[in-house]
């Protein structure tokens, strides 16, 4: 955890307002981002950022320990992923015409527009197959962050992410 982010978390815990606020402005983005890679669906995606931003809320991280709040948020928010992910097996086809809509509003080529919904199908489908963690160890990678970051979002040692990495690729 950054210096800046130890302070605005220990002031936010002490009740400002501006503290916490400058905590969700400094880490919305790569979480809503996470969330978007790993549901396919903005609004979904923000309403589920929006959550993990409100359980930091309501149960900061204690002041005074070492924590990283860039892991434990990537946490909370894969975590809530994958249960609206589970929930929505259900909701299948909605989702389908869903996801369908929103390539249409791309606009493009008919046929890389189908070539291109098949293919996040066919990822999600094998997402949806990988045990919990391989599966938020790719995202959180596709993601864009670095190896360091990974091993603290998921609570690993550093020199493991290359071997569990290349498991979850396989």
């Amino acid at each position: 955890m950054t210096l800046s982010d130890s302070f605005f978390l220990e002031r936010s815990c002490s009740g400002d307002p501006a503290s916490f606020e400058a905590l969700f402005l400094a880490h919305y983005d790569q979480v809503y981002a996470v969330l978007v890679r790993l549901l396919g669906n903005r609004e979904d995606a923000e309403d589920l950022a929006q959550e993990t931003f409100l359980r930091l809320h309501r149960s900061p991280l204690p002041a005074g320990q070492e924590h990283h709040l860039g892991g434990w948020l990537y946490r909370v928010a894969t975590r809530l992923g994958y249960n609206a992910l589970r929930a929505r097996r259900r909701r299948w086809q909605h989702e389908q015409a869903l996801a369908q809509a929103t390539l249409a509003e791309d606009a493009g080529d008919p046929s890389d527009l189908a070539a291109l919904a098949e293919e996040r199908r066919r990822v999600r489908l094998a997402l949806a197959d990988l045990p919990a963690r391989q599966a938020q160890l790719l995202i959180l990678r596709h993601s864009g962050l670095s190896y360091k970051e990974l091993a603290e979002a998921l609570d690993v040692a550093p020199g493991s992410i290359g071997t569990l990495l290349a498991r979850a690729e396989r």
